[in-house]
């Protein structure tokens, strides 16, 4: 992860979008949403990088999980204890994955239509599809575990309705190393609040990890106008090497030239 990547005990900062390149006569022109089922523009979450806002990543989230994903939790709490964390494999530049994706410690961009809403994160340059064209989801055996899943969605009145399937199961909620199984299902509800804040309902079901569905809620902020994703590349300036153990490094000094 590059070195502006956040600390796990980072609560209250995220990373805010890049303004626009100033220019004479320009002016940035804030986007004013076409009905209350528009969610697009450039969205920011303001609540830090633990699964539910406001609470610090690991204990403090007092996950339902089962008794064998408790043990997986409390041996990467235990690591990251001891000075040798290994439950964040996005150190390692792989992608966040959904659900953790849509904490959006970085800013992400909603471009959508009437076949389907495209989430674009700028975390690792991820990108969600939800499908709104009436597809259904696809058996079970016709699925390949990915990053993101499938997910397809229909709209109950102004609120977007939307079910993801088919994700892997090494990867986690937060950087404490919360995780999930394989079975995982993320059922969630998006609405505009208003204008200028967009919130995602987002329940977790998964037999295998929790012993309840879990439901948070999270709100983004609509970014300055003129605000825009900025590149990002995890393996340019790397500064958290993983080892064949899982652990996870931490490179401070840049390397002297020859």
């Amino acid at each position: 992860m590059p070195l502006q990547a956040f600390s796990q005990d980072a609560v209250s900062a995220t990373a805010a979008a890049a303004t626009a390149h100033s220019a004479p006569g320009y002016e940035p022109k804030a986007y004013k949403p076409r009905s209350r089922r528009d969610f697009t523009g450039l969205w920011e979450n303001r609540g830090g990088i633990g699964w539910q806002q406001g609470v610090a990543p690991g204990r403090a989230q007092n996950p339902p999980l089962t008794p064998a994903y408790q043990r997986i939790f409390e041996r990467h709490l235990a690591n990251a204890a001891a000075g040798h964390p290994t439950g964040d494999p996005t150190a390692g530049c792989l992608p966040q994955g959904m659900p953790r994706i849509m904490t959006m410690t970085y800013p992400m961009e909603i471009m959508m239509n009437e076949l389907q809403v495209n989430i674009f994160a700028e975390w690792n340059g991820q990108t969600r599809r939800i499908f709104t064209d009436g597809r259904p989801l696809p058996p079970p055996e016709e699925l390949e575990a990915t990053y993101n899943g499938t997910a397809v969605g229909h709209w109950e009145g102004d609120v977007l309705v939307a079910d993801t399937v088919g994700l892997r199961g090494d990867t986690n909620l937060e950087s404490s190393g919360l995780p999930h199984s394989a079975e995982l299902t993320v059922h969630e509800r998006l609405w505009l609040a208003s204008d200028n804040v967009l919130k995602d309902e987002i329940t977790l079901v998964d037999p295998k990890a929790y012993t309840r569905p879990w439901t948070v809620t999270k709100a983004y902020y609509r970014a300055a106008p003129g605000a825009e994703l900025i590149e990002y590349v995890c393996l340019e300036n790397q500064r958290n090497p993983v080892n064949s153990d899982g652990e996870i490094g931490v490179i401070l000094a840049t390397p002297a030239k020859k």
